[in-house]
């Protein structure tokens, strides 16, 4: 009687589960696709912008920030209104699309600037490299995890692994990440604002900013993997006890 809900929570997470696995086949087949494009195809760039803050070391620049409109007293530079749709025509670059969230636009004549800015995140479309990799390996990792569970035996050596894979793979794209917005900073050319105080490549926001989990995740999983891994060990030596 307690087996069978075990084993329909098993099956629904397979399911699940599987859908991801279809789910990174698919959006592999459109990256790739985006790949030509952005080889042979359009040479116009389009990334998300968020102008509240620039995308590294936000946290010391809002203690700052504060601190010196505190001291002036001064209204709170964060609360700017939202950002009128603009056009440099000497520069080469737009600013359109919703001005909450505005879009830079502009013609990037190397393929290879446009492909590592694709594959970086850098574009109003979701896919990225590193939320690729987050969806295939992670799905995979839950997927030989789910396999391996039985009502018999919920609780294994090689699944607490996995959990420190999975753990591991977190962290890792978390700091992936930051290299990520350092590159992007390299890549796009300076372009200014009026505005705003640093160039717009300092604004860019990376599509894996809203599709991956934070480092607090990636702590919490090796956190249950260690808690996991000593309840097994545990269980295996009150078997050899009994």
């Amino acid at each position: 009687m307690t087996a069978s809900p075990l084993k329909t929570l098993l099956l629904l997470s397979r399911i699940v589960v599987g859908f991801c696995l279809f789910g990174t086949f698919a959006s592999s087949c459109k990256l790739l696709g985006l790949t030509f494009d952005a080889l042979t195809g359009n040479t116009e760039v389009r990334v998300r912008l968020d102008t509240a803050w620039p995308n590294l070391f936000s946290a010391a620049y809002i203690a700052k920030a504060g601190f010196e409109d505190g001291a002036h007293n001064r209204p709170n530079r964060l609360r700017q209104p939202p950002m009128p749709r603009m056009q440099a025509s000497t520069s080469g670059f737009e600013l359109a699309a919703d001005p909450q969230a505005p879009l830079l636009r502009y013609k990037e004549s190397s393929a290879w600037k446009r492909l590592a800015l694709l594959y970086l995140g850098a574009s109003d479309d979701l896919y990225s490299l590193s939320w690729l990799l987050f969806l295939g390996i992670g799905s995979w990792q839950l997927w030989q995890l789910l396999l391996d569970v039985t009502p018999a035996t919920p609780f294994t050596l090689a699944n607490s692994r996995r959990l420190a894979k999975l753990a591991l793979l977190v962290l890792s794209l978390g700091i992936a990440q930051t290299v990520s917005y350092l590159a992007v900073r390299s890549l796009i050319p300076i372009f200014h604002a009026p505005s705003l105080t640093e160039p717009l490549s300092h604004y860019v926001q990376l599509s894996t900013e809203n599709t991956l989990p934070s480092y607090l995740v990636g702590i919490m999983l090796a956190i249950i993997a260690a808690v996991y891994r000593r309840g097994v060990e545990l269980s295996q030596e009150a078997e050899l006890i009994i």
